[in-house]
C-alpha cells in the first residue's frame, strides 16, 4: 500500500509542477512582448531624445529645478519673467565640462537651447542670482 501512496504522491506533485510551470511559459511571452514592444520601438526613442527638455526661468528661479535626460538630449530654457537672465554653467568653472553653454541675456519669452553629449550631473545657474537660480541637469 505504501508505495502506491508514494506513486500517487508523485504523480500528483509532476502534474501540479507541470500545470505550474506551463503557467508560467504562458505570462512570459506577455510579458517579454510588452518589454520588447518598449526597448525596440527605436523610432519613439529617437524621437524621445530628439525632443527638448524645458526648464522654465521664472521670477522664483528655474522650474523644474532638476530634469534627467539622456545623453545627446537638448534641454530648451524658456525666460517667462519680465526681467532679463542669462544661463551660464554653475560654478562658472565648470564651463569646460559644458562647452559654448551660456544662454547669452534672455529677454522676455526668448529661449536657449543647449544639447547635452557628456554623462553627469550639471548645474546651470542665472548670472544675474547665482545663489537663487540653480538648476540640476542629469545626463544619462
Amino acid at each position: 500500500m505504501l508505495p502506491i501512496l508514494i506513486l500517487a504522491a508523485v504523480a500528483i506533485f509532476a502534474v501540479v509542477g507541470y500545470l505550474y510551470f506551463r503557467s508560467l511559459e504562458i505570462e512570459k511571452p506577455a510579458l517579454l512582448s510588452k518589454f520588447e514592444e518598449q526597448v525596440s520601438d527605436k523610432a519613439n526613442l529617437d524621437n524621445w531624445v530628439k525632443t527638448p527638455a524645458e526648464i522654465m526661468i521664472t521670477k522664483d528661479g528655474f522650474v523644474p529645478s532638476s530634469v534627467s535626460i539622456m545623453a545627446g538630449q537638448q534641454v530648451t530654457f524658456i525666460n517667462q519673467d519680465t526681467n532679463v537672465h542669462r544661463v551660464i554653467p554653475s560654478p562658472p568653472s565648470t564651463s569646460k565640462s559644458l562647452p559654448e553653454f551660456d544662454s547669452e541675456d534672455l529677454q522676455p519669452t526668448d529661449s536657449f537651447t543647449y544639447s547635452f553629449e557628456n554623462i553627469g550631473t550639471f548645474t546651470v545657474s542665472n548670472n544675474k542670482n547665482l545663489g537663487g537660480y540653480k538648476a540640476t541637469v542629469i545626463v544619462n
